[in-house]
């Protein structure tokens, strides 16, 4: 499984990799494998422990096979085993940080085959990559850390569902960066001889002279850089007790083995219990993957998880706390500090233990308190206002906080949430609690059968709000109010299947109805009165459609797609307007039209309904002489078929 053949290459009086400062065998391999030559496995997999400079040897291998970056190396001075042919291609490279399993799956497919409408279609696409020709490679980066949620499991979905199947595809060769454990997995599963694992915490692949290198370069005093870099078993580690001593110049050079002692040997240098610091910094290490946590949040987040106040020691500890954060500044944006490295979060939040979801319970309650804490005491702060108001970190981050600390199913009745959370992190999180049994309140089932339809498009607040008013209607839930103008409002919604075609017609004594076909062995009509949705037992050959006069005359006008539709005003001359309203559905319509006087009438896989467009109270009349124009931006009026010839043409 590992080839150590290319250890015992010299190194001559090569320079080091200057991004990496070593790691010359693990390079070697990697050129290798890049060179794609005979007998060199078809799979490589970079592991080891977190913080073992995975990721770091990864992109400084990448540099030498990307042409513009290869520009800037003086290549002649570094060991030519290391570097990559130069005539070869960049490989594509795909990093699943924070993407699912499917998702990444999608991602690779739709490079090297795009055309899958169906994820049933996947698993032959990944197998035939490459298969046309030459082997094609493939690098995925971060494997460890996929999925949007901590502790979600998604690492091990995406070695088994992704990078298992390029493994074994005959056209690919594989380059990817995972932990141990999903390493160690593949290993029991792929052919031992077209597999080759770099574990970087181990011979021949760890790194003694880098580390020293490095423990040279950060500290100042030789004899304790010479026996830092004995002691600590990691890149991270050194980097840490680096920082450490830097936070007390006149204090000794500490020397820890692992990331958890680089804490407590921190917190003894400076004199505080190893629980404060594991309480100051419990917010930056229980924080998903995102945005940094605001300076502003820290404070009262710490004392959350103390239940004390720990505003004083967080004001005067920053040197305690300076290994263990980095500040994050972006233009816009307050002031922010993340966890230097997700292995530090790991080790903290081990410290823990059971006490974990009791320390994410008191984080999402303290997230919560600061809904509405800007707008000095709005009446809306217990409203749908106060997540529209929310911060960006609160909808973001209050998603996973409250999944663990048992607080999720109860903010899943609040539709102002359900609009506003953070959408991929919410249903990740839902799907979750599904998973597990869990049920859930009406509105959050609503909300997640068109959950794919919102993170797919990455629709707005405004739209998602729109439909899940429409949707609430169709589950026979009332309108939610989400504290958001809406293009318009369902009067009613009636189950029917199989609808293919719905039109507009009018009763011999007037009064609008809504036609619904249904094809089949036996076509059948079914007609509803269109203010009400009650079923109205005219005589289908009694009634007349509209004419083409009165659909000009219409207040608004309409253009279908296969799977949406969209509302425009007309101009005075007849001419489209601006849009009005835009209609998403996660199924193929069934049809559409327009009432004489604005209601919008539609059929989907669910059934039919009535919507009452807002911009109708704006819209003043059409000119009924003018002639209809279609919408500049999109098909003009789709011609709904006409129901068999019981409805007249008019």
């Amino acid at each position: 499984m590992t080839d150590s053949s290319n250890a015992a290459v010299p190194q001559q009086s090569y320079q080091p990799h200057p991004y990496l400062g070593g790691r010359a065998v693990a390079l070697r391999a990697l050129a290798a494998w890049r060179s794609g030559g005979a007998g060199v496995p078809r799979t490589v997999l970079v592991t080891g422990g977190s913080g073992s400079g995975r990721s770091r040897l990864l992109a400084g291998f990448l540099m030498l096979c990307e042409p513009s970056r290869r520009e800037e190396f003086d290549l002649s001075v570094l060991d030519p085993a290391t570097v990559p042919p130069g005539e070869l291609p960049a490989p594509p490279v795909f990093d699943a940080t924070g993407l699912s399993a499917v998702q990444l799956r999608w991602l690779v497919a739709d490079h090297f085959s795009p055309g899958a409408v169906r994820a049933e279609e996947l698993d032959g696409r990944l197998a035939g990559i490459g298969s046309a020709g030459e082997p094609v490679a493939v690098v995925v980066a971060d494997a460890d850390r996929a999925g949007v949620l901590p502790q979600s499991g998604e690492p091990a979905r995406v070695a088994e569902e992704v990078l298992r199947p390029l493994a074994l595809a005959a056209g690919v060769r594989l380059l990817a960066e995972v932990d141990r454990a999903d390493a160690d997995r593949l290993a029991g599963v792929l052919p031992a001889g077209e597999l080759l694992v770099i574990d970087l915490d181990r011979e021949p692949w760890r790194d003694e002279e880098g580390l020293r290198l490095q423990a040279g370069f950060s500290l100042p005093q030789p004899d304790g850089a010479a026996q830092l870099a004995r002691t600590a078993g990691s890149p991270l580690v050194v980097r840490l007790a680096a920082w450490s001593a830097r936070s007390a110049p006149d204090g000794p050079v500490p020397l820890p083995r692992t990331v958890g002692d680089a804490l407590d040997l921190q917190a003894e240098l400076h004199g505080v219990t190893e629980l404060t610091l594991r309480r100051l910094l419990a917010p930056l290490a229980l924080a998903g993957p995102g945005e940094p946590l605001p300076l502003d949040l820290w404070a009262p987040l710490a004392s959350a998880v103390a239940g004390k106040d720990l505003g004083p020691a967080l004001a005067g500890g920053q040197h305690l706390l300076l290994p263990f954060f980095d500040l994050v500044t972006a233009e816009g944006r307050p002031p922010a500090v993340r966890i230097v490295h997700p292995a530090l979060g790991a080790e903290l939040r081990a410290r823990l233990g059971s006490t974990v979801h009791e320390v994410q319970r008191r984080l999402a309650t303290a997230l919560l308190a600061t809904l509405g804490s800007s707008d000095g005491g709005d009446s809306d702060n217990d409203g749908p206002g106060r997540w529209a108001a929310a911060a960006p970190y609160v909808r973001e981050q209050l998603v996973g906080h409250a999944l663990e600390g048992g607080l999720l199913p109860g903010l899943l009745a609040d539709p102002g949430f359900l609009l506003h959370a953070e959408q991929v992190r919410l249903r990740a999180a839902v799907e979750h609690l599904v998973a597990t049994g869990a049920e859930l309140p009406p509105p959050a089932r609503t909300w997640l059968r068109l959950a794919p339809l919102f993170t797919r498009q990455e629709l707005g607040p405004e739209l998602r709000a729109a439909l899940l008013e429409h949707a609430a209607r169709q589950d026979g839930l009332p309108a939610p109010e989400f504290g958001l103008p809406l293009p318009w409002r369902t009067l009613w919604a009636r189950p029917l299947d199989g609808v293919r075609a719905v039109t507009a017609a009018a009763r011999p004594g007037g009064g609008a109805v809504l036609v619904a076909y249904r094809p089949g062995a036996e076509p059948e009509l079914a007609v509803y009165d269109a203010l009400t949705g009650e079923p109205d037992g005219t005589d289908p050959a009694l009634l007349v459609r509209p004419t083409d006069e009165e659909r000009s005359a219409t207040p608004l006008g309409l253009s279908t797609g296969g799977d949406y539709l969209r509302l425009w005003t007309r101009e005075a001359d007849g001419r489209a307007g601006a849009q009005v309203a835009l209609f998403l559905s996660a199924e193929p319509l069934g049809g559409a039209d327009l009432t004489p006087d604005g209601l919008l009438l539609l059929a989907d896989a669910r059934g039919v309904a009535a919507l009452r467009p807002t911009a109708l109270a704006s819209v003043p009349p059409a000119d009924p002489d003018a002639p209809a124009s279609a919408a500049p931006d999109a098909p003009g009026p789709a011609p709904v078929p006409a129901p068999p010839a019981a409805v007249p043409a008019g």
